[in-house]
């Protein structure tokens, strides 16, 4: 019992120092390129020419061992979150 719940302190650390290291997928200025060669809904981001609702959770980076990147849509910004694995994570943001 206190191995397991010393794996997911483990886990969680683990993904703090990910989420901290890993950096934002788009920049500010391909984003704004993005805005005004497409029309986007009220409050939506652009990712990869595709638009993604206010709100929205997705993941984005994914490696070779299965963890990725998450991204939040809050009112036309992206906002990194903690990262997920595998079957855990968001559905993929673009392609």
């Amino acid at each position: 019992m206190r191995s397991m719940s010393i794996a997911k302190v483990f886990v969680f650390g683990l993904a703090v120092a990910l989420a901290v290291t890993m950096p934002l997928g788009l920049s500010a200025a391909s984003a704004k390129a993005m805005k005004h060669t497409m029309k986007l809904p009220p409050g939506a981001c652009a990712i990869e020419k595709k638009a993604v609702n206010t709100g929205t959770v997705c993941s984005y980076q994914c490696n070779a061992v299965n963890w990725c990147a998450q991204q939040l849509c809050s009112n036309g910004a992206l906002v990194q979150v903690l990262p997920c694995y595998g079957q855990f994570c968001a559905a993929k943001c673009a392609g």
